[in-house]
C-alpha cells in the first residue's frame, strides 16, 4: 500500500509535456499524509490543470460521510462499485519523487525511503471523486497499488502503481477504453531503491528534510 509520500520540489518542469502552470500548493513536503491537500494533474474540459486535492475524506467531515479510501487495488478497480465510476472517467496523476513503506520485524516497525534509481519525479497513478458533505471542490483522491517489485517484498508486497511516462495522457484522458487502461495497470513496477530512515516520519507534524537521511538505527535484522 502507499500511506506516504514525497514530493519536495514542486513545479511544472517534469510535466511541461501536459501544462507549463505552476501547481496550486507549490510548497515542499517530505512527509505527505492522508488527510491534508496535495497537488494532482487532470484532464477537464480538454486540458490538464492542477487540482489540489485531499488524500482521502478531508479532516472534520461529517460522521455519516461515506469513506474514502486512500488507496485502491489496480487489479479490481474497474470492479468495485466504490470505485468503478472514478476509474472510468475521473483518472489523476500524483506526484512524488518517493514513498515510506514500513518492514515490520517481530514487533517493530522500521520506516524506509523509496525512490526510482534515475528520476527524482514520477507519477503514481490516481483515481479521483466528489465528497459530499463537505465544502465545494474539495475532491478527494486514492492512490492505485499493485503487487510490489521484487525486491521490495522485503518491505510490502504492494507498491504505487507508477505511471510511465508514454502513458500519462492515455490515463488522464476521460474517455480512454478501459481496455488500454487495464494494460497499463498490468505492467509490473519499476525497480526502485530503498533505504532505512528515522522513526521521526511516523508523526506528520514532522515534514523536513531529515526525515529522509538514512537511519544511525539500522538492523541486522532486516537484511
Amino acid at each position: 500500500m502507499c500511506g506516504r509520500y514525497s514530493w519536495k520540489k514542486p513545479g511544472a518542469k517534469r510535466f511541461a509535456k501536459l501544462t507549463e502552470k505552476e501547481p496550486e500548493l507549490n510548497r515542499p513536503s517530505f512527509n505527505r499524509a492522508p488527510g491534508q491537500r496535495h497537488p494532482t494533474l487532470t484532464l477537464r474540459e480538454g486540458s490538464a490543470n492542477w487540482n489540489a486535492m485531499w488524500w482521502g475524506r478531508p479532516p472534520g467531515g461529517p460522521s455519516t460521510a461515506r469513506p474514502v479510501p486512500i488507496n485502491a487495488r489496480s487489479e479490481t478497480v474497474d470492479e468495485k462499485p466504490t470505485f468503478r465510476e472514478s476509474f472510468e472517467s475521473r483518472r489523476c496523476l500524483i506526484p512524488a519523487d518517493g514513498f515510506y513503506e514500513w518492514q515490520i520485524v517481530e514487533t517493530e516497525k522500521y520506516p524506509h525511503f523509496i525512490h526510482l534509481p534515475d528520476q527524482p519525479t514520477f507519477a503514481m497513478a490516481g483515481i479521483w471523486s466528489r465528497n459530499p458533505g463537505t465544502k465545494e471542490n474539495e475532491d478527494a483522491f486514492a492512490i492505485l497499488t499493485q503487487s510490489a517489485h521484487p525486491g521490495l517484498l522485503h518491505l510490502h508486497h504492494r507498491m504505487p502503481v507508477i505511471l510511465e511516462e508514454s502513458g500519462w495522457e492515455e490515463w488522464l484522458a476521460p474517455l480512454s477504453p478501459v481496455s488500454g487502461l487495464r494494460e497499463i495497470l498490468a505492467r509490473p513496477g519499476p525497480e526502485m531503491i530503498a533505504y532505512q530512515v528515522g522513526k521521526r516520519v511516523n508523526s506528520t507534524q514532522n515534514d523536513d528534510p531529515d526525515l529522509q537521511d538514512p537511519s544511525a538505527q539500522r538492523q541486522d535484522l532486516l537484511f
